[in-house]
């Protein structure tokens, strides 16, 4: 394959790329650092006062769910770099600026 030679993507990988393009742009606007930062502090930074809570059992009851909320954060901040990442590779992909080679088994 001759570098810098534009090949054409399979159609699930073309949505890939939109879609990770789409979410480069989002994660420029001032908004989304703002969304970014409340996720990072949910995700990093959160606990649950055991002072506050009436019981053990309601401490465990808001412990689960601050431990749920904390990792559905993490995972969404996680899930849009990925999918900006794999956008990268299938932009370079697409540009030849990577060489695919197919698998030998």
């Amino acid at each position: 394959m001759e570098p810098n030679k534009v090949i054409e993507l399979k159609e699930e990988e073309k949505k890939e790329l939109n879609d990770g393009q789409t979410l480069y742009e989002l994660t420029k606007h001032p908004g989304f650092q703002v969304i970014k930062d409340y996720f990072e502090q949910l995700a990093f930074h959160s606990w649950i006062d055991p002072r506050e809570t009436p019981s053990k059992e309601e401490y465990l009851w808001r412990e689960l769910n601050g431990f749920h909320a904390a990792n559905n954060a993490r995972e969404f901040l996680e899930w849009v770099k990925e999918r900006i990442n794999r956008s990268d590779y299938l932009d370079k992909k697409r540009t030849g600026e990577l060489q695919v080679k197919p698998m030998k088994i």
